[in-house]
């Protein structure tokens, strides 16, 4: 397992430091692009959010390296993740497509992007022309996309699209020993859990081609963020917390996530141009933003890049 581990560490280069001026740049181009081309083909600029996700060295991607490297900041951009992610998800109906928005959202505990996925899911699965399509009705679903529904209605005490989503897939897979013990975790033999790590490594895409199957994880890398997300819900509800002594808790990215993590959508200069864009159709500069939260917030505000 921990050749797995250093593998991962080296095919994802956790410890490279990214360059934030360069992330920028890249965001900005992206974003003049898209702009002249929403523009000239006179899209509708509701869809722009989408621009959100043009570049995942300002969000995931340096989230993960943070958080390997031992920088604190990581959880502002884990919440950037969550906040992009969801603004982002754009016309695209298949379930696993927002699997990792749902656990990053709920593993720094964003209950109101939860409520505004629950939104964006129920509107592709009631959908009649989707009921009606062969291919939506057999997608495959990943087993930890069942379990984030599972948990995410433990935490907030209502989920809307769990039962809709449990028609599709195979249910919960190996994660089935969890939903039949949940009350009494004492039930289930230690080994389990060793069964998950290992299930969970083999998720992350270090395999050669590309297969369905050997990248339900490749959202959260070489975070465990499905089994942090239920030991999460499992403390919020007092119930008792599964040991595990496996070596992929052994290294910065089984970190419990800091919450609340002081970031703020409306202070960030990336979110607010594309946001501003979407509500009035037109195009800003970086520093024309920088004054516009300024002059909302207070001209002391530090702004997050």
């Amino acid at each position: 397992m921990k050749k797995l581990i250093n593998k991962a560490i080296k095919h994802y280069e956790y410890n490279s430091l990214l360059d934030e001026e360069l992330c920028n740049e890249e965001f900005y181009n992206r974003y003049s692009f898209s702009f002249k081309n929403y523009k000239k083909n006179k899209y509708n600029f509701e869809t722009f959010y989408h621009k959100l996700n043009s570049n995942p060295n300002c969000t995931h991607i340096k989230a993960k390296n943070l958080l390997f490297q031992g920088n604190e900041d990581c959880w502002k951009y884990f919440e950037r993740t969550a906040v992009f992610w969801t603004y982002g998800h754009i016309n695209d109906k298949w379930i696993d497509h927002l699997k990792g928005t749902y656990e990053y959202a709920l593993y720094v505990e964003r209950e109101d992007l939860i409520k505004l996925l629950f939104k964006k899911s129920l509107s592709y699965l009631t959908d009649q022309e989707n009921l009606s399509n062969k291919e939506f009705k057999k997608q495959k679903v990943y087993p930890s996309t069942q379990l984030a529904h599972f948990l995410i209605e433990k935490w907030t005490g209502n989920n809307p699209v769990k039962d809709l989503i449990l028609k599709y897939g195979s249910g919960y897979g190996i994660y089935q020993k969890i939903i039949d013990n949940w009350d009494d975790f004492t039930k289930i033999e230690s080994n389990y859990w060793d069964e998950l790590c290992e299930y969970h490594l083999n998720g992350i895409g270090l395999q050669r081609g590309e297969k369905w199957e050997n990248e339900e994880f490749l959202t959260s890398g070489l975070i465990p963020m499905e089994l942090i997300n239920l030991i999460k819900v499992r403390e919020k509800l007092g119930l008792d917390i599964p040991a595990i002594n496996n070596a992929l808790f052994d290294t910065n990215m089984s970190k419990t996530p800091v919450v609340p993590t002081g970031y703020d959508e409306n202070l960030d200069i990336k979110f607010k141009l594309i946001d501003l864009t979407v509500k009035t159709n037109k195009k800003y500069t970086f520093q024309e933003i920088e004054k516009y939260i300024k002059d909302e917030r207070g001209r002391d505000v530090k702004i997050f890049e």
